[in-house]
């Protein structure tokens, strides 16, 4: 005797739509202790990421060099403005055809201080001035931001800052330019 058993198929479930998930290019995760003791390899970090995130673009030479450049500087000012241990992630997200990278990175007090006014900075009104004249004669504390300033005032990214109340890390988001709308750099 057999008995036959009718199930109903499961409706499909919707993808779920979470923002972590969309665009989603590549993730890495790394010690502050292991990044400050390798810190001679981070060029080798920031091409291995820039050629990853470009391996699809329609030139992706041109296309990992700048990446290469934008996350080398990041790495710098994270190296320069980090907690003594914790986890560094970065996270590269495609979204409209614009590369999205965002890290991660555990901070003490002063350092969500330097980080503030970075992006602070980011908004004065004629930034390319202000960058130009801070190149010649940087101010006490704004010449290891200058890296972070150029990317937004010669490339044309876009920077902000997430911090959670009692989080000692902050979430820096560089919304990179559209390459090819670039020209010649």
């Amino acid at each position: 005797m057999s008995i036959v058993k009718t199930v109903s198929p499961a409706p499909p479930q919707e993808a779920e739509a979470s923002p972590i998930r969309l665009g989603m290019i590549v993730s890495a995760r790394f010690s502050v202790s292991g990044f400050a003791r390798q810190w001679a390899h981070c060029h080798l970090l920031a091409n291995y990421l820039g050629r990853y995130v470009s391996a699809n673009e329609g030139d992706p030479e041109r296309h990992a060099t700048m990446l290469s450049t934008f996350v080398n500087e990041l790495l710098e000012i994270v190296y320069r403005n980090h907690a003594g241990d914790g986890q560094i992630e970065l996270t590269f997200r495609k979204k409209n055809g614009r590369v999205l990278l965002q890290a991660t990175v555990p901070i003490s007090e002063s350092q969500r201080m330097f980080y503030r006014m970075a992006v602070q900075l980011v908004g004065q009104p004629d930034l390319k001035t202000w960058y130009r004249a801070r190149l010649e004669d940087p101010a006490e504390g704004e010449d290891t931001m200058l890296g972070l300033l150029e990317l937004v005032a010669v490339y044309g990214c876009n920077v902000a800052m997430t911090e959670n109340a009692g989080e000692s890390r902050v979430t820096l988001s560089l919304h990179l330019p559209e390459f090819d709308d670039m020209g010649e750099v």
